[in-house]
C-alpha cells in the first residue's frame, strides 16, 4: 500500500511549537489575543490577523524547521508500517518549501536534516504548494490512503482517497465520508493493519 504523509501537525507537533512561541512572540510585541483551541487557524485560535501570523511565520518558520519536536513514536512506526511492505510518500504543505529560492532550498534542505535526525523513514518527498494543495500529487503518485490534519486538505482529498485526520483541537469539524479519525501513531498503525479499501467510495 501506499501511504501518503504529512510533516506538519502529523510527525512534527506544530500545535506545540505555536502554543509557545506564538504566545511568546504576542506578548513580546503587546499584541492582545485570546485563545480558543477549536478554530482551524492559528490567527483565528488566537483571534488576531492574518497578517499578524504571517509576521510570525516569517520570523519562527526556520527555528520551528530545526526544533520541531517529533510526535511521539512516529518514526518507530513508520518504520514498522516500511517493514511491513507499505510505500512512505511524504507530501507537505511547509512554508516557502515550493519557493524556486534561497529561502526555498534552505527549507528544503531543513525538512530534509529534520528527518535525519528523528530517523524517519520515507520512499519519496514532495513538497506542494499551499494554495494550490495536495491533490495532484496524491493521484501521480496512486496514494492509497493520506494521513494529514489539515480540515482543507482533508475535505478535498476525502473525495479521491480514504484519509485518516490526525486528531487536534482545530481540526475537530473535518468529518465526512472516507475521513478516520486518529489521535496517536499507535492507532494509525492498528487500523492499517485490518485496512480494507473496498469499504470506501471516492471518486476517481
Amino acid at each position: 500500500m501506499i501511504i501518503g504523509v504529512d510533516i506538519d501537525g502529523v510527525l512534527c507537533d506544530l500545535n506545540g511549537f505555536v502554543r509557545k512561541y506564538f504566545k511568546k512572540y504576542l506578548e513580546d510585541n503587546n499584541i492582545e489575543y485570546k485563545l480558543d483551541k477549536s478554530k482551524d487557524q492559528f490567527c483565528k485560535q488566537y483571534n488576531v490577523s492574518k497578517s499578524i501570523e504571517k509576521d510570525f511565520w516569517d520570523q519562527y518558520v526556520f527555528k520551528y524547521a530545526k526544533i520541531g519536536t517529533m510526535i511521539n513514536n512516529a518514526n518507530k512506526i513508520i518504520a514498522k508500517l516500511h517493514n511491513d511492505g507499505h510505500k512512505i510518500i511524504i507530501i507537505t504543505s511547509r512554508l516557502f518549501s515550493k519557493n524556486d529560492d534561497e529561502k526555498g532550498n534552505l527549507m528544503k534542505e531543513n525538512v530534509v536534516k529534520w528527518f535525519k535526525k528523528n530517523k524517519i523513514y520515507y520512499d519519496e518527498m514532495y513538497f506542494s504548494n499551499e494554495t494550490i494543495g495536495k491533490k495532484k500529487l496524491v493521484l501521480q503518485n496512486n496514494v492509497d490512503i493520506m494521513i494529514d490534519d489539515s480540515p482543507r486538505n482533508l475535505l478535498e482529498l476525502c473525495e479521491y482517497v480514504p484519509c485518516i485526520c490526525f486528531h487536534n483541537a482545530g481540526n475537530h469539524n473535518a468529518t465526512g465520508k472516507n475521513i478516520i479519525r486518529a489521535n496517536s501513531w499507535k492507532f494509525i498503525y492498528n487500523f492499517l493493519k485490518t485496512f480494507d479499501e473496498s469499504k470506501y467510495v471516492y471518486n476517481i
